[in-house]
């Protein structure tokens, strides 16, 4: 899990820095924000996990005993910290948290529309509505002009407002608005905001793309409207209704024709400038996403070591690799008995000597029900294990924890796991790896 949030938050600085500092056009800045957004929503771990056990490669087993045996023991239990576990249990309930004020703001906004709906200020605008082929409706409840709602959606008008031109600009506006689905895009993005509530750096995200959204709409709604005018009657309307704008909170829930006074005016400014995409500029923003999604299909085989790979390095004989002496415990079937504060366990212990290659995965099974993953990263004169323990419950196979950690070539490495809170099953791993060439 700790590199998912590498790999993302990753990705959002420099798409951030890119979109700061680029000079990119509108629509290119929107689809890059926009991929950095859909990356948070990669789970890398869970995808690597999806890859088929059967292309792990088969470690070369040098020698391999195996017994079970019952007995007695106390009920004392160790404690095991899974980093992975707890991070993935944090991220999921902080999404859960998420979901929950999603959902109140969805509450909010339905009430809103609903109390504007029911408002004595509104008016329908037969005349407007028929001209433009779209509802159109004036209210108090407004500062100066939104798209209401996703399926059939309205277009509501300030009552203050009276400018022919003014009234024409908005229109133009919300209905390019609707033309690119955006009150649908910008529900999708505050179920992203709700989501990554507690992550600065995708609410830095969201509010681009936000207002990246309002560009696109001014930039496409000038080429019909007229760019300059466009810009006129836009300033013009910022400065007939500043006070309202002040004052003014848009729902983010609805394409609204003005906003903040520093959003209003940053959009005319950059309407101004035309920013264009020069030959320069598509290739770095390519050379981003291509970097960037290379990276995340990296990072995601490398987890789990796509088949070519293990392939290809079986067939290098002389390669040097780890040879590992496992010594590995499972304790399963236990039965607690409160009043003598002991318990009976089943155990079943496996000694093995295994060759495999660096920076590969491998598979081994004790008994029926155990299967453990692991993997032997090279560091010079250290090692780093990493392993998965899988159990096999009727037919469902779940993993239980990934333990890692460091240790020198020649040295013991043991990790137990003796925790309800993981497993009802204890474990001991005791492993001593050195480095060698492949024996066959």
């Amino acid at each position: 899990m700790e590199n998912y949030f590498y790999l993302s938050a990753g990705i959002s600085l420099l798409v951030l820095a890119i979109i700061n500092y680029g000079e990119g056009s509108c629509t290119a800045n929107y689809y890059l924000s926009s991929f950095a957004i859909i990356a948070w929503f990669i789970p890398y771990p869970i995808l690597a996990g999806l890859i088929p056990e059967e292309i792990l490669m088969e470690p070369l087993i040098l020698s391999f005993t195996e017994f079970s045996l019952a007995k007695s023991v106390s009920s004392e239990q160790s404690m095991y910290f899974d980093v992975d576990l707890w991070l993935m249990w944090s991220l999921f309930s902080l999404m859960a948290i998420g979901a929950l004020l999603f959902i109140k703001r969805l509450f909010q906004s339905f009430r809103w529309r609903n109390q504007v709906m029911k408002d004595s200020s509104l008016v329908f605008l037969d005349e407007l509505s028929d001209k433009y082929q779209t509802p159109v409706y004036a209210v108090n409840k407004v500062s100066s002009g939104l798209l209401l709602g996703i399926v059939n959606p309205i277009i509501l008008l300030s009552s203050r407002i009276s400018n022919p031109q003014h009234i024409n600009l908005i229109i133009a506006h919300e209905q390019q608005h609707i033309k690119n689905h955006d009150n649908l895009r910008l529900l999708l993005l505050e179920i992203t905001e709700c989501l990554f509530w507690w992550n600065p750096l995708v609410g830095k995200l969201v509010k681009e793309n936000r207002f990246l959204i309002e560009l696109r709409c001014d930039e496409s709604a000038s080429e019909i409207y007229g760019q300059v005018k466009y810009i006129e009657d836009l300033a013009a309307l910022i400065l007939s209704n500043h006070h309202s704008l002040h004052n003014s909170k848009p729902h983010n829930l609805v394409c609204s024709a003005t906003s903040s006074i520093t959003n209003n005016v940053a959009r005319i400014k950059l309407l101004k400038e035309k920013r264009r995409m020069t030959f320069r500029k598509k290739i770095t923003y390519a050379m981003v996403a291509l970097a960037t999604l290379t990276t995340m299909s990296w990072n995601t085989l490398a987890i789990s070591n796509n088949n070519e790979q293990v392939q290809r390095s079986v067939i290098e004989k002389e390669q040097l690799g780890a040879l590992i002496d496992f010594d590995i415990t499972v304790t399963y079937d236990r039965y607690n008995n409160p009043e003598k504060e002991s318990y009976t366990e089943s155990v079943i212990t496996s000694n093995m000597t295994i060759w495999v290659n660096f920076e590969e995965k491998a598979s081994i099974t004790v008994g029926e029900n155990f299967t453990f993953n692991f993997k032997a990263k090279d560091l010079g004169e250290l090692v780093s294990l990493e392993y998965e323990l899988i159990e096999l419950n009727e037919g469902n196979k779940k993993t239980i924890s990934k333990p890692r950690l460091t240790v020198e070539f020649g040295q013991e490495a043991l990790i137990e796991i003796d925790n309800l809170q993981v497993s009802k099953n204890g474990y001991s791993i005791k492993a001593t790896p050195v480095k060698a060439l492949n024996p066959s």
